[in-house]
């Protein structure tokens, strides 16, 4: 696979995450709830736009960028925003993973390597602040 091809599947997986997707549709929550979802849009945010440069970097090459589609989501829109969260880490722990993989993959180019340099720190401190909003109420940090 080439690594125009490999890019686009992480393009994908980033832009079609449940961050993404809480960012665009947020989940059911208890009042008192707008620091969580404040700082979820904000990591959502943050990810468009490593988004943004990997859209543009395979759009320069000339070929057709595929932006994928979310997957059926919709169970969640009635879940608990504590399920909600634990569902994101153990999502964002996957994406992190396969991020590295996708890594290694393109380890001969250098622009695609510092691309996904870039969102495999962004997706490791976004994954560990999404813990850190998913803890239970009281639980040490």
């Amino acid at each position: 696979m080439s690594s125009n091809a490999v890019l686009n599947t992480a393009l994908i997986e980033v832009y079609r995450s449940l961050l993404q997707y809480a960012g665009e549709s947020w989940p059911w929550a208890a009042a008192g709830s707008d620091e969580t979802e404040t700082a979820v849009r904000q990591m959502a945010a943050e990810e468009r736009g490593i988004v943004s440069r990997i859209f543009h970097h395979l759009d320069s090459s000339g070929l057709p960028v595929d932006l994928g589609t979310y997957p059926d989501n919709s169970a969640l829109h009635y879940a608990s925003l504590p399920f909600f969260l634990q569902r994101m880490v153990s999502e964002h722990a996957d994406l992190d993973q396969s991020l590295r993989y996708y890594r290694q993959a393109v380890s001969q180019d250098q622009e695609a390597s510092r691309l996904l340099d870039e969102a495999i720190g962004m997706v490791e401190r976004h994954l560990a602040r999404i813990r850190q909003l998913a803890a239970p109420a009281g639980a040490a940090a």
